[in-house]
């Protein structure tokens, strides 16, 4: 993994790392094949729409279109298949080869380290989401203090990789009809079809409304997050969402003096700046 500060000073702001330049990458990768997966392959789950013909002829219609939703939907499949080999490198080099060093390395400990990885849910997403819903029914004026990332952020991932899963076997199955049915039963091709066309449906919803809400249109970072192009993300935003993780960074940074206080104790303007 590449060299870089965890908390880096920019015209006397404070940015804190998130992302490394792979992972920017891979979700660039990631967003520009969905997109254009969903943009040809709706026009085919709603052909009798009147905005269908004319999207799909953007892409070359029934002689190009088809062959640019393949491409792309090649290029995902080669993307999820590293990302599940990346992420086993990293858990491996960081935690199971010290694991084993330090003549630990058993099925258990095995466990723990796959169960502790930070997109991994646990208990604390629980407890968050039960003091978000005491937030919200104004039980309570205090917010869940978010770790490095939130249940939301799980969810993010969490949803988009079961999708994967779905859409990538199902499209295989259609894509190879023949070779399919050699091994599968013929209602296979029925059910890939449904599977396929209502899981990216799922997808696109999932991705329009609920992730780019959150990452881009919620007023805390409207009009775009930038963090998956830069890879840091502002101070207000990790006082917001991870202050739990943040308090954690400035205090390893040696700022503790410098730590904001939680949610409610400031206001985040526009600009990604603070008003006491």
């Amino acid at each position: 993994m590449e060299k870089h500060p965890l908390i880096k000073i920019k015209d006397g702001k404070k940015y804190f790392y998130r992302f490394t330049l792979n992972q920017r990458i891979q979700h660039i990768i990631l967003a520009w094949s969905v997109v254009t997966l969903v943009l040809t392959g709706m026009p085919l789950k709603f052909p009798d729409a009147s905005w269908a013909p004319y999207l799909y002829a953007l892409f070359g219609g029934i002689k190009y279109a088809p062959v640019i939703h393949k491409a792309f939907g090649s290029i995902l499949l080669i993307l999820f298949v590293y990302h599940v080999v990346y992420v086993i490198y990293l858990i491996y080099k960081y935690q199971i080869v010290p694991l084993k060093a330090a003549g630990k390395k058993n099925a258990r400990n095995i466990l723990l380290a796959f169960a502790k990885q930070p997109l991994v849910p646990n208990l604390k997403d629980a407890y968050d989401i039960k003091d978000l819903m005491k937030y919200l029914l104004f039980f309570t004026n205090r917010r869940p203090e978010g770790d490095k990332f939130t249940w939301k952020e799980k969810f993010d991932y969490w949803a988009p990789f079961w999708g994967m899963v779905v859409i990538g076997f199902s499209g295989l199955v259609m894509w190879n009809k023949e070779l399919a049915t050699m091994i599968l039963p013929g209602q296979a091709i029925n059910f890939s079809l449904i599977a396929h066309s209502d899981e990216a449906l799922l997808a696109a919803l999932f991705l329009f409304i609920w992730h780019w809400y959150n990452v881009h249109f919620s007023i805390t970072v409207f009009p775009m997050g930038k963090v998956f192009i830069t890879g840091y993300l502002p101070e207000e935003l990790m006082v917001e969402e991870h202050y739990q993780h943040y308090t954690e960074v400035m205090k390893q940074a040696g700022l503790e003096h410098e730590i904001l206080p939680p949610h409610g104790s400031h206001e985040v303007n526009q600009e990604g700046g603070h008003t006491l």
